[in-house]
């Protein structure tokens, strides 16, 4: 027994001594870290000019029109992405939509910085896989990211 405590004791040790070896230049800092935080003020208004709980379009080029409002700084977003995740799991981002204005907002929440939370992006579905997607709109910040689960399925035929 008290060889067995030795044994894990020495491992647990070198464990220790070892951990950070691979940095090249003895740094031990480490990338910074991304919380993601849920909100629900979002919409995917129509995909490919299609509206619905569920969408079913063929692989090609794609328009996502919709909105999003970060909620954290009660502002229109200064960054928007788009991500679709099937079943494998791994998302597809897409990056750089065209801004929209939406005056409607504005009426709706009583907040003037809400006029530019429209985006439409274009988006290149053809490299992906048939089935289904989940539509999610990401507002990025330095240490955090907002994201919202639209109500839409995307399915690609």
């Amino acid at each position: 027994m008290l060889k067995m405590i030795a044994a894990v004791s020495v491992l647990a040790i070198t464990s220790a001594i070892m951990t950070g070896c691979n940095d090249k230049d003895g740094s031990k800092e480490s990338a910074a870290k991304v919380t993601n935080y849920a909100t629900d003020k979002c919409a995917i208004d129509s995909i490919g000019g299609k509206t619905g709980s569920t969408v079913y379009l063929a692989k090609g080029m794609a328009q996502f029109n919709g909105w999003a409002i970060d909620t954290a700084n009660q502002r229109a977003p200064n960054e928007i992405r788009l991500r679709l995740t099937g079943y494998k799991g791994t998302p597809v981002t897409f990056k750089d939509p065209v801004i929209v204005d939406r005056p409607d907002l504005i009426k709706a929440f009583g907040n003037e910085n809400f006029l530019k939370s429209g985006f439409s992006f274009s988006a290149d579905l053809s490299s992906l896989e048939s089935g289904g997607y989940s539509v999610v709109t990401e507002i990025p910040g330095e240490h955090s990211s907002l994201l919202c689960q639209s109500r839409v399925l995307l399915v690609i035929e």
